[in-house]
């Protein structure tokens, strides 16, 4: 029961994100983090790491296609979009090769620097209305600024 009840919780959340683009994002990276803890503590048991590894890859990039929906759809900048594109398609990829091998190092490859750079765009975005990505230079900040804590998390969490 607790698993479908976190099932649920987890495909509803991200619907919230094409309305609320922060909030929903950060929602639903919060019930990413806590959706183990919840099953847990309302003493409904979890899964085995194996099987959880992949149930909840394959729920993060649900909510993160929502958005890469977002970015594609409301982001006033091509150039913001096509970066978001790429980030995600290489998380897209990264997670793809993970899934075929299992070889855990693939993470670390293909590291999920979409979502931060969709939440610090989102950021920007939504308290200074006039912040544009219109110059190669202001993107590359950005993804050092997202790339850089994510590729060292990753690789400490899979090294």
């Amino acid at each position: 029961m607790g698993l479908v009840v976190v099932i649920f919780i987890r495909l509803l959340v991200p619907l919230s994100i094409p309305r609320w683009p922060l909030a929903g994002a950060l929602i639903s990276m919060m019930v990413d983090m806590y959706d183990i803890n919840v099953l847990s503590w309302l003493g409904w048991g979890t899964l085995d790491a194996e099987s959880y590894q992949q149930f909840d890859k394959v729920l993060d990039m649900y909510y993160l296609s929502f958005e890469l929906y977002v970015s594609q759809r409301r982001w006033p900048d091509k150039l913001a979009r096509k970066a978001s594109l790429v980030l995600f398609l290489w998380r897209l990829a990264g997670f793809a090769a993970f899934e075929m091998t299992h070889i855990r190092k693939f993470l670390v490859f293909g590291p999920n620097i979409f979502e931060n750079f969709y939440l610090l765009v989102t950021t920007m975005r939504r308290f200074s209305p006039a912040f544009h990505i219109n110059k190669v230079w202001k993107l590359a900040v950005l993804i050092l600024i997202s790339g850089f804590p994510k590729i060292l998390q990753e690789y400490k969490k899979h090294f």
